[in-house]
């Protein structure tokens, strides 16, 4: 996968998603420290959003570490880019508790110093976990499950202001069997989805009643979706950049 493209003029402390459907000269940033849910149907364009995050955090020197349960399918495109990997709920747990380690020495190291790091006070670390929903697991996989996903809370609930970004992809919006950390995401995509219904699930209410209309995304236009912030209160109809293997 080309995932190496010209992002050095993009501001450090920003994600570029891809430009504005109403305002095709714009482009749709969103902070590099925002934790990031991309929901959306099978080949709605959640591979090319997260392409598009790696590409710019290989550009920025950050540090990228990845869980893929379908066997490294989408991770395995950037293993010459990857400091960690993690196919199988074993390898996400052990990921998951190192990348929580580091989360508490930072909080150690830094804790009275500053509000929030820099890349020039840390390496910037990007968390990417595809297909997050096999993450959910019951029977003999259920406590292993629990527990990764709580690793998965603990360090949304913590790292943003210590130099760490998470982006969690799934095509189910559902929160019980998907993102049960869902409330810890603030920041949105949603791709095409099948109902208004899913919509308010990924979204909620809010953005639906502000104009968001993910179900009615064409299956010709992979790459279309909305960007809902909850910190901001705004919707934008973007496209997200395709980018082929």
């Amino acid at each position: 996968m080309n995932i190496f493209r010209n992002h050095r003029k993009l501001p450090s402390d920003r994600y570029s998603l891809g430009l504005d459907i109403a305002d095709p000269k714009r482009t749709v940033t969103i902070p590099r420290s925002a934790h990031l849910a991309v929901i959306g149907e099978s080949n709605s364009g959640k591979g090319s959003v997260i392409a598009n995050i790696i590409s710019q955090e290989v550009a920025f020197g950050g540090e990228i570490w990845f869980i893929d349960l379908k066997a490294g399918m989408e991770a395995e495109n950037y293993c010459n880019v990857l400091a960690r990997k993690a196919y199988t709920l074993e390898e996400a747990y052990d990921l998951l508790t190192d990348f929580n380690s580091n989360v508490d020495t930072l909080a150690a190291e830094w804790r009275g110093k500053t509000r929030s790091l820099t890349d020039a006070q840390t390496c910037h670390r990007l968390l990417v976990i595809d297909e997050a929903a096999d993450m959910v697991r019951s029977g003999p996989n259920k406590k292993l499950s629990d527990s990764c996903i709580e690793l998965v809370r603990s360090i949304l609930s913590r790292s943003r202001a210590l130099n760490c970004t998470v982006v969690v992809a799934t095509q189910n919006p559902r929160v019980s069997t998907s993102l049960p950390y869902r409330s810890l995401l603030l920041t949105t995509v949603a791709l095409r989805l099948n109902s208004k219904g899913e919509a308010t699930m990924a979204l909620g209410e809010d953005a639906v009643k502000r104009g968001a209309r993910p179900w009615q995304i064409p299956f010709s236009r992979p790459g279309d979706g909305y960007l809902w912030d909850t910190e901001t209160n705004q919707t934008v109809y973007l496209h997200v950049p395709f980018i082929s293997d």
